[in-house]
């Protein structure tokens, strides 16, 4: 393996909503082959970062199913038991989940990225796995335990060359009625000597996806950002998607460039979303759902001043 990378995003939140946490195991390969597993380990509250560096036989995996496992830690769909330290940090316990949701997977409509994930030598690929579920079990960090139990999680996956130039990404799982829940991802993607900015926007509302992306036929109506805010709006013949993401303090991630972690990206998993879907309609317009999303994923990265703002 050369120039390639593959990496799972965990966010885990207890139910006081007192502790919020993004675990990101994953592994790189450079241009020559260089191999390093990692385990990142974000606290969202105390906006800081730790990046824990494991070698190529620490790393083992399934062929078949989601199951890897990183020196003595472990991730699949059903749980994740961590059990590391270094000079700043010492986390062990384990956490289980249920009631997953993921995006649907079918024969016409192949998950988040529908048919661009059949698409070889793309820069990035993208998959939701889930978009909200229970949490159970126990962390110990630095001696303090936090319990997890009742708490919401989100599971997402990458894998690829490099993240793209430049791109936004958000998520949330916490409004006010549960299980509702919004990925949102917009970003520069290289197409055939060329490129496009490409895409994808998943709201589970009331056990229905709506789906709005570029392979959909939807369109983006309104695009803007600045120091403190994002604003996206998308739409397509039935529905419109409403989405202003506020910022808050992040830290910065290491990111894949080539395969190697030499990247960075600025994340914040404190943001705050907020969420309107509108019906539309010949005569009027209906709105079915508006709320604002707490302990939001936000990440914007890479030379977004190349975006190009649609009003």
């Amino acid at each position: 393996m050369k120039s390639y990378f593959e990496g799972w995003y965990f966010k885990i939140v207890d139910k006081t909503e007192d502790n919020i946490y993004a675990i990101i195991p994953g592994i790189s390969f450079d241009k020559e082959g260089n191999t390093q597993a990692f385990i990142q380990f974000f606290n969202g509250k105390e906006v800081s970062m730790d990046f824990l560096s494991f070698k190529k036989s620490e790393f083992q995996y399934s062929k078949n199913e989601f199951d890897v496992k990183i020196g003595r830690n472990y991730f699949s769909l059903e749980e994740l038991e961590l059990d590391f330290k270094n000079e700043n940090l010492e986390v062990k316990g384990k956490i289980s989940f249920s009631e997953i949701k993921p995006w649907p997977v079918k024969t016409f409509s192949p998950g988040a990225m529908g048919w661009y994930r059949f698409v070889p030598r793309m820069e990035c690929y993208h998959g939701v796995l889930s978009f909200d579920h229970k949490l159970e079990g126990k962390l110990t960090i630095n001696g303090k335990e936090v319990d997890f139990t009742e708490g919401r999680g989100y599971i997402e996956k990458d894998y690829g060359r490099s993240f793209p130039s430049y791109y936004l990404w958000g998520q949330t799982n916490h409004f006010d009625e549960k299980g509702i829940s919004l990925m949102v991802s917009f970003a520069k993607i290289p197409w055939l000597g060329s490129f496009f900015d490409g895409f994808i926007v998943g709201f589970l509302y009331n056990n229905k996806l709506y789906r709005f992306a570029t392979y959909t036929g939807a369109k983006i109506s309104k695009l803007k950002l600045d120091d403190s805010r994002v604003i996206i709006h998308v739409k397509d013949k039935k529905h419109r998607l409403e989405i202003k993401a506020t910022r808050a303090a992040g830290v910065q991630l290491p990111s894949p460039i080539d395969g190697s972690m030499t990247g960075r990206i600025l994340e914040s998993i404190t943001a705050k979303i907020d969420v309107k879907l509108i019906e539309l309609n010949k005569k009027d317009e209906i709105v079915i759902f508006e709320g604002v999303g707490r302990n939001a994923g936000l990440d914007i990265g890479g030379r977004v001043e190349e975006i190009k703002e649609v009003n």
